[in-house]
């Protein structure tokens, strides 16, 4: 029954969020119709520049994974914290603090290559998680709402890093604030040369794969989804909510964390000014589109990305359309996911009779 439920889940949560992109696919169509533009050419081009590659030193498949590796941690620490019964917002400022962490110890410690970038991200997933600890710990103590304190700490963060980088790390007295680069040892090596994807992109999807065998295949995974989902059921049958959902926004922080390491590692090698720009938020999006799960958010992440990509260079610079409109399309396609139990039922119906076609020993086509 147990492995039928989790069918059941992963089933929803790849099937509901692409029935949700095609359906925000066809309603955007009329936007674009509207400004003149044929909508078959405006999503060829979206999908060319997002998803293309024409050589291994043009690729914009690769820019697209590279902008999905963040994506696609800060969704699952959405997932993490919002399995637990803790809706936190606080993706944001953890990413931060995460990074702010690694962009300081990439410089000033000096350790061997393999070590010297293990150490780091071990450090930054520790103070992140921390950080997303304590709203934890104001909520199961002093019953203050998680959505209110984990927005102030992004704030906090945001103005942390921003002093931080201003002055105590500030390498010169450039234009834009920025922080010294980090030492050779402590950089996460690119695959392809030109690109930025690297080994960010495997840590991101060996995370995904360990945080649905947590949730899904450990006690405490299960003890967090009970505590989250069924909190009565789980306080008779003597799991500790408190320590669950403290458990859950922990390790939520920390993959929070990460992602902003990996950021710093692999892809900028400093820290600057105006570092983020809401790749915590967008985690939060894709986690939600993702129907909480970790191979949904797997998948939304990279579309995420590659539509991102696609209206800044394809819509906007081919065919004069305001890249907006992937900002758009993203906002309907989470509006789609709101009425998601339209989608159940045309996936349970849809299931019931395939298994009722394999029963009579049908074809399932004629």
């Amino acid at each position: 029954m147990a492995k039928h439920s989790s069918g059941k889940q992963l089933t929803n949560a790849v099937l509901i969020p692409v029935l949700a992109i095609i359906s925000g696919l066809l309603v955007a169509s009329l936007f674009l119709l509207v400004s003149g533009s044929s909508p078959l050419r405006a999503y060829q081009e979206l999908f060319k520049a997002g998803f293309s590659c024409s050589r291994l030193t043009n690729c914009n498949l690769f820019q697209t994974l590279q902008l999905a590796t963040p994506l696609i941690l800060t969704g699952l620490s959405a997932v993490m914290a919002f399995r637990s019964g803790m809706f936190s917002l606080g993706q944001e400022g953890q990413f931060l603090i995460g990074a702010t962490i690694a962009a300081w110890l990439g410089y000033a410690i000096h350790l061997p290559p393999v070590l010297h970038p293990i150490v780091i991200m071990a450090a930054a997933m520790l103070g992140a998680g921390l950080y997303g600890w304590f709203p934890g710990v104001l909520k199961t103590r002093l019953g203050i709402n998680e959505v209110i304190t984990t927005i102030v700490l992004n704030n906090i963060a945001n103005l942390f890093m921003t002093y931080a980088v201003n002055f105590p790390m500030r390498a010169d007295q450039g234009t834009t604030a920025h922080s010294p680069l980090i030492d050779d040892a402590a950089v996460l090596p690119a695959f392809v040369q030109g690109s930025k994807m690297g080994i960010g992109l495997v840590i991101a999807f060996v995370a995904a794969g360990l945080v649905y065998i947590y949730l899904w295949r450990t006690i405490p995974g299960y003890e967090q989804r009970m505590a989250g989902q069924v909190p009565l059921f789980a306080r008779f049958s003597g799991i500790r909510n408190e320590g669950a959902a403290l458990r859950g926004v922990a390790l939520s922080g920390a993959i929070a964390g990460l992602a902003g390491a990996i950021e710093i590692l692999g892809v900028h090698h400093r820290l600057l000014q105006g570092f983020s720009t809401g790749l915590g938020w967008d985690g939060v999006m894709v986690a939600i589109l993702g129907q909480v799960h970790p191979v949904g958010v797997a998948i939304v992440a990279v579309f995420f990305a590659g539509m991102r990509l696609g209206a800044q260079i394809g819509l906007q610079a081919a065919l004069q359309v305001p890249r907006e409109l992937g900002g758009g399309l993203i906002a309907l396609m989470i509006l789609f996911v709101a009425v998601q139990n339209l989608y159940r039922g045309w996936i349970e119906g849809g299931r019931e009779w395939f298994q009722k076609r394999v029963r009579r020993g049908d074809p399932v086509q004629k």
